[in-house]
Parts: C-alpha cells; structure tokens; sequence
C-alpha cells in the first residue's frame, strides 16, 4: 500500500535567495571583468615589462674593440674572441657546485661568487670576458654536475701581445669594455664602436636559452700612434739600465722627430703589464713625460740665448763677465762648483754653461722679451698632445716677476715644465724656429695626421742655426762629450737642476739631470730629452748621467735604423766614451777632464 502525501508548498524565500545569487555572480563577473580590464589594458605595459624581466634580459654587447699599432703596423692592443658568462639566479640548479666551479675556474674567491650567484636576478653578469677555453670548462663541469642557469655568450677581450712595451702610453681597457688610462681613454669613442643589443630569452623548460639580435654592433676605429715600437723597445732598456746605474728614483726618455713633432718613443723605468692592469699602482700607470713636473735647469740657456741671438742683443763673439758671484737683489747666484772664468763670449757661455755670463746675457735680453719667447715656445701651458693627465707646468707672468725671477729663469729656475714641453721646444731650436703641435696618434680609421701642425714661428733660420752651432760645442767639447756620437754630429744642452723642496727651498744632494739633444746638427732627423729624477751616484751632472744615456739611445738608434754618418768617425778627432758606472773598479770617482763643470 502507497501512502499518499499531499504537495508542499513552495517557500516564499526561494526566489529572493536565486536573485541574491545571480546578483553575486554577476557582481563576481563585472570584477573578474574589470580586473582583466585593468590588467590586460590599463597596466599592460607595466605588467608586460614585469614579465620580461622574469623571461628574457636585453643586453649591451660590446663590439670588436679597434686595434692599437705603432707607426709599422705592429699590433699594441687588439681583441680576441671571449665568452661573456651570466647566470639565472631563479632557475638555476645546484647551486654550490656552480659558485665551486665558477671560483675554481675563474681564480676568484668563493665568497666572491656566491654574491654573484645568489643574487635575486635573473640575469647577473659573472664575467663579461672569459678566455674561450676557461669558458668551456666551465660549461663542460656545470653540465657534468647537472648544474644549470649558466647562460654563454659571445664576445671579445682585449690583449695587449707586447706586455708593458709603451704601457704608459697605451693605457688599458676596464672590465666594462671602456678604456681607462692612456690612448685607451684618450680615443675610447673611436675605439669602442657601438653595441650591439641582444635579447637573452628563457627556453621552453626554463633552463635554457637562446640569443635574439636587436641592434647590430659596429666594430671600432683602429688607431696608428706615431711610436716606433723597435725604437720604444730601445729606449725603455736603456733608460732602464740608466736608472739602475746612477741609482736614480725614476727617468724617462723622449724621441721625436723635429721636424713632424711626431714622437717615436716615450720611454720610462716605470711601468707595468698591460694585461694584469688591477695588479699596477698609480704611481707605475703615470706617464712621466707629461705628468711629471721639474726644474730644467741649463737646458734653458738655449732658449733664452736664441731669443737673444734672434732680436740682435748679442752675438757669438759678444763677451761677458763670467767670474762667479753676480748679486741679483741681495741674493748671490753662483756657477758651478764657484768656478771663474774671467771674461767670455757669449759662445763659451752656452758651452761652458756658466751661469753668471748667461744672466747678464738675460739682462742685456729684459724682462718682457725673455718672459713672451718662453710663452711662446709654449711654456706654462700644455701642449695638448693626446695622452690623458698632462699637466700644465708654471711659467709666471711676467707682471708678478720678482727682482730676482729674471735670472733665475734664464738659468732654469723658479719655473715648472714637462718633458713634452721642453723636447717640444727643442724642437723648435731644431728645425729653424718652428714651434710645432707634439702628437702620438698618427691615424685614426681612415683619417691621418701626416701634415705638422705648425703654431708659430718664434725664430729665424739663421738664428736657429747660429745656436745649434753652439750646442754642437757643447756635445763636442763643452759640458756633454758623453753624449758624443762619432759621425752624427750631435748638438745638446746640458742641465743639472739642484731641486726645491717645499719650506725647505733648493736641496744639497737632490738633482734632476738631464740633456736634451738632436742630430745632425745640420739637418737634425732625431731629437732626444733625457730625464732623470734624484741621481744618487758621482758625478749627477747631466752631461755625465743623462748624456751618457742619450749616447746609448742613439748608437742603437743608428745602428736600428742603419742611419749613415755625417763625417767619418777618424775626422772626429778626441772623443770620450760613455761612463758605465759612477765610480771606477777602484771604487774611487771617475773624474771628467778638467774644464769641465757642473752645468
């Protein structure tokens, strides 16, 4: 039997609770709505921007770097083919063993790495310019660990094949790809090219990746220097061996060519590997030449006699008191060693570099006359040559002279110059008066410097020659015969320039020595500056030290040029050899001959 039941009534509630529900769902519609909205439109960028950094990585790369020659075309600095290394901190897997490996491989500390790796990035460089074969064992050890999030890719590293040949010149290349020090810096536009722009995209699974080039790279200038790298090579192992033999703090050497200003080699004992740059102080990565400052001593008779001789105030024959003691002001000016030599033409002043004679030489010259020569040979200012750091130098204005400041100059006192400066000015002594721009860079790309850029005139022909005859008795049988070189008729100038120390004023014992010469004297093809900082040796004339070195520069010079003699060596007549050492076997000081005095 069925019971039946009669039919329930239906709730009055039923139909509100459907529409609360299907009001709930649409309100739950219009936000996921609005939130896609919001998303997909209003924030797309943003959000599409966030995507990418967990996905892909756009990256600069560095060009193939131009190429560094000297004057021959021998390579300086170029770029090897490398592998940049990064790593994908999110996805990577075996994390020890990856910073093991990268700490092994890389020479660098673990902790190091660790910082690297566990870095909350996607794409954090490790190193941008990794040796190809330190690359693949670095790949070939994370594969065998079953370590990934490694990314490889490649690129180029800069090598410098002649270690610390011209080093201070060069300059090197920071681990960013720009150049630091030296031409590096100085032409890192030209050098550099343009960077490439690559996409680093994350594969299917993760873990690998693949490379997507935006912007094609455009490899850098190369640049040619005007240095003789055969040259450079000579001049850093003599002065070298200078340096060690006079026991000099530091010296340095410049040769150029009068007639181009082009220089073919600046040369110093300090310096360093090019390739292991992070192990040099600044102290080895100054270029002296243009950085280093220094009284020059006598050399600056030469510039303050052709002044003289160019405005007529004297002549060769001209004869002046060259006893010693003149008083400038209350102050006492000696010659060397307090040495007289009664009355003496203006020739035997420049030969004997006799101090007294050559102030009273400045005195017929004035003030104004001396000071603007100086200022125009370039003096108190830098010469612009294209290595980064160069100093100006000081040459005062002659308004702010004091009484004393005309002697003192004409004897290469109270003022400052550079290396460059003064050979430039010798320059000008050289090639009949012509004061020349002094450059390093003979080429860029396509583009050459092969025409001298010619400033100014500041004297004749006629008076130039008429001085470098005078330096020729200098070298010849003046303060320099060390300097001689049979059948090069070499022409100079001595200085040997007691150095200043701040509130102590000019120090007994600290010299800067040098010579500054050029030959032949005639038609001079090579102009040589030696420098040396604090000769502890005896004698520290420069004649004697810096000459010596000038001597052995240009024998091998002629000897790697196969430079042929003026005259014959036998029609020289009496020479002298160059000293090797400050004292002889005896242990007793050499003695140069009599007439000869501290320049």
């Amino acid at each position: 039997m069925y019971t039946l039941h009669p039919p329930q009534q239906k709730s009055e509630k039923a139909p509100a609770r459907a529409w609360f529900i299907i009001a709930l769902l649409m309100i739950g519609g219009i936000a996921v709505v609005g939130r896609l909205v919001q998303l997909q439109i209003v924030q797309h960028d943003h959000w599409l921007a966030v995507a990418s950094t967990i996905q892909e990585q756009t990256v600069d790369l560095l060009p193939r770097r131009g190429t560094i020659y000297d004057r021959n075309g021998v390579a300086l600095a170029y770029d090897i083919k490398a592998t940049a290394i990064a790593i994908d901190s999110f996805d990577m897997t075996n994390p020890q063993a990856i910073c093991q490996i990268l700490a092994d491989e890389l020479n660098r500390p673990i902790g190091e790495i660790e910082r690297l790796v566990y870095r909350p990035r996607y794409f954090t460089w490790i190193n941008r310019s990794a040796d190809l074969e330190t690359a693949k064992r670095i790949e070939k050890r994370a594969s065998e660990a079953r370590a990934h999030g490694l990314i490889f890719i490649d690129t180029w590293k800069r090598c410098y094949p002649q270690g610390d040949l011209a080093s201070n010149i060069i300059g090197f290349v920071g681990t960013d790809g720009h150049g630091l020090e030296g031409i590096e810096l100085a032409y890192d536009n030209k050098l550099a090219g343009k960077s490439a722009k690559i996409q680093v995209v994350k594969g299917a699974d993760g873990r690998t990746y693949h490379t997507e080039t935006m912007q094609e790279g455009q490899p850098g200038d190369d640049v040619y220097l005007t240095i003789d790298s055969d040259l450079q090579f000579i001049c850093e192992k003599e002065i070298d061996s200078g340096v060690s033999r006079y026991r000099a703090n530091t010296g340095f050497v410049i040769l150029m060519d009068p007639n181009s200003g082009e220089v073919l080699a600046m040369a110093q004992d300090r310096r360093y590997d090019l390739n292991k740059f992070w192990q040099s102080t600044a102290t080895q990565r100054k270029n002296l030449a243009t950085g280093f400052m220094f009284e020059p001593g006598s050399t600056f008779k030469a510039f303050g006699g052709l002044a003289a001789i160019n405005c007529g105030a004297v002549k060769p024959s001209d004869t002046f008191n060259g006893n010693d003691g003149i008083n400038i002001a209350g102050h006492v000016i000696h010659n060397s060693d307090h040495e007289s030599f009664g009355t003496v033409t203006f020739a035997k002043t420049i030969q004997y570099s006799i101090n007294t004679a050559m102030i009273r030489v400045a005195q017929r010259l004035g003030e104004d006359r001396l000071y603007h020569f100086l200022v125009d040979l370039g003096f108190g200012k830098a010469t612009g040559i294209e290595i980064p750091g160069e100093v100006n130098g000081i040459l005062r204005n002659v308004s702010k002279w004091s009484k004393l400041a005309l002697a003192s100059t004409a004897i290469g006192q109270s003022v400052g110059v550079t290396g460059i400066q003064l050979v430039r000015a010798m320059a000008a002594v050289a090639n009949g008066g012509k004061v020349l721009l002094p450059h390093i860079v003979k080429q860029v790309g396509d583009k050459t410097t092969d025409t001298p850029t010619v400033l100014r005139s500041v004297a004749t022909p006629t008076s130039c020659a008429t001085m470098r005859t005078l330096m020729r008795a200098v070298v010849k049988d003046g303060t320099a015969p060390w300097a001689n070189l049979p059948g090069y008729e070499v022409a100079g100038k001595t200085g040997t320039a007691q150095k200043a120390v701040p509130g102590k004023g000019y120090v007994d014992g600290k010299y800067t020595s040098l010579f500054a010469g050029f030959f032949p004297v005639d038609a001079p093809k090579y102009l040589g500056l030696v420098v040396l900082d604090e000769v502890k040796t005896t004698p520290v004339w420069g004649g004697y030290t810096a000459g010596a070195i000038f001597h052995d520069v240009a024998s091998r010079l002629v000897l790697a040029e196969h430079v042929a003699p003026v005259v014959s060596i036998q029609s020289q007549g009496k020479q002298y050899t160059a000293p090797t050492q400050g004292t002889t076997s005896s242990g007793t000081t050499s003695s140069p001959p009599a007439w000869l005095r501290l320049p």
